[in-house]
């Protein structure tokens, strides 16, 4: 009796070891994908700062401002399927917002002469801190996203995509119209540099990790199934607006960040820095192909579409403006914008999903080189008797 009860004592001890071992060994395949990501950006960042100089650098803050963006995108668009085209409007809102909080004072009263009394009696005064001005920023962004959510969220397919295009070309209104809150068509200045190298690695890492929880979360588990079937995912009793307007808001929020920390990296922008224009196509349309050249689907495709696209466009870009600094000779001029436009066709015949295929990365066990399909061969069928075919 005593034997019988001790064996089943280190049965279970057994089974509770093996248990633990199969929930360690579950945690750590979901926690790898943002872990070896970061690690990635990480290594980026060191080598960059270590030997990139100046001109890599300034490419390095480029490619980590888009990936936010990217990263926004892909919390909304990449979960349910509606593709936008307005965050830039929130990369926008994030920036003048939060510069018109940093700029010192005497500037202020310098550039925004005719701004409303209800507005500079408490814009004049405020003087953030950075990261005070970066939340800011991102909040008023996810307000707006809000106002904007219900319309949006009740779209689908094309309508959507209209829709989100109709925000942008109203912000892009509202920026130029109201020259006495953003001075119009001139130039934003005095805007204090304060973003910094190692600042655009971290809040890139955070939205990293809010992207991938996201995705993970029921919240993403519901907006996933919207994205597959719509009429589905409303028969389990999923609230399609209601799922799509959080993931809006929250992407939102990000850009919105995004936007904040450009404004204080580049200090001078205009509103043409967010349109659909030869300034503004790169956070417009440049992060919306990042997105889909990766793989919509996932936070990896967002990762690795950022890093190819600008890895093709930064090698061609500096071939064409001084021959990697007069090592080579120079090619023509839109050399680069051409051979990206290329690069995107081709991937997407290759790879109509992205180069991701939508999927996270695997684990390293589970890496196996890619095997062709075998073909099928049709299996002759019996002609009936007295058939002439």
């Amino acid at each position: 009796m005593v034997g019988a009860r001790a064996s089943a004592a280190r049965r279970a001890a057994g089974a509770g070891v093996n248990v633990s071992s199969e929930q360690l060994a579950l945690y750590a395949r979901r926690l790898w994908p943002p872990f070896a990501l970061a690690a990635l950006l990480v290594v980026t960042w060191a080598l960059v700062d270590s030997f990139g100089g100046t001109t890599y650098q300034a490419y390095g803050v480029r490619m980590f401002l888009n990936l936010m963006v990217v990263l926004a995108l892909q919390i909304f668009s990449g979960n349910s399927g509606v593709l936008s085209f307005g965050h830039a409007a929130f990369v926008a809102t994030g920036a003048y917002f939060s510069a018109l909080l940093t700029i010192p004072k005497d500037q202020k009263t310098f550039q925004f002469l005719t701004m409303p009394h209800w507005l500079s009696s408490w814009i004049f005064p405020a003087q953030l801190s950075p990261l005070e001005a970066i939340l800011a920023g991102a909040g008023l962004a996810a307000v707006v996203a809000a106002i904007f959510a219900p319309p949006i969220a009740r779209l689908t397919g094309v309508g959507a995509g209209i829709a989100t295009l109709a925000l942008l070309v109203i912000d892009n209104v509202f920026n130029v119209q109201t020259t006495s809150i953003t001075r119009g068509t001139s130039t934003l200045i005095g805007v204090p540099l304060t973003t910094t190298y190692i600042s655009v690695l971290v809040w890139c890492l955070i939205f990293l990790a809010v992207a991938y929880v996201f995705k993970q979360s029921r919240f993403g588990l519901r907006l996933r199934a919207t994205r597959e079937n719509v009429r589905a995912a409303k028969s389990v009793g999923i609230r399609v607006a209601r799922e799509r307007a959080i993931a809006w808001i929250l992407s939102g929020f990000v850009a919105g960040a995004a936007g904040a920390l450009y404004g204080h990296w580049y200090v001078t922008f205009s509103p043409g820095d967010f349109y659909i224009n030869t300034n503004g196509i790169d956070l417009v349309i440049l992060p919306i192909a990042m997105l889909v050249i990766g793989g919509m689907g996932s936070v990896t495709g967002a990762v690795v579409g950022c890093y190819f696209v600008t890895i093709v466009y930064t090698f061609f870009n500096r071939w064409e403006v001084d021959g990697f600094s007069g090592t080579v000779s120079t090619v023509p001029s839109g050399t680069a914008n051409l051979v990206l436009a290329g690069t995107f066709l081709i991937v997407l015949i290759l790879r109509p999903r992205g180069l991701s295929g939508g999927r996270e990365l695997a684990w390293p066990f589970d890496w196996r080189l890619p095997r062709r399909r075998p073909e099928r061969r049709e299996i002759p069928t019996e002609q009936p008797a007295g058939s002439t075919k």
